[in-house]
């Protein structure tokens, strides 16, 4: 195997084929909708539920706003994240 220099060069060329084979819907799914917008999701209803406080009467509607706002967020990073490992990648392919 070729060595690679940084952290995410080695990263990507051993472990990103097999997370590419699964799709990256998948990818974008679990990795950017669930998980990064789910953390956000819930940093954010943590943090605006100590500044409202638990009994604000607006504190639900902030959270429902939260939600699509922290999945659309979730796609962007997932979508960013799956092209920024393909370029990746493919640089490390042509080597």
């Amino acid at each position: 195997m070729t060595d690679y220099g940084s952290r995410a060069e080695r990263w990507v060329a051993t472990r990103w084929p097999a997370i590419r084979a699964r799709g990256m819907w998948r990818f974008v799914l679990v990795k950017g909708v669930a998980f990064w917008g789910g953390l956000m999701l819930a940093f954010m209803a943590i943090a605006m539920t100590l500044q409202l406080g638990p009994s604000h009467p607006r504190l639900p509607l902030v959270l429902a706003v939260a939600v699509p706002l922290c999945a659309v967020g979730g796609c962007v990073w997932g979508l960013l994240t799956w092209i920024f490992n393909e370029r990746i990648h493919h640089a490390l392919q042509q080597r």
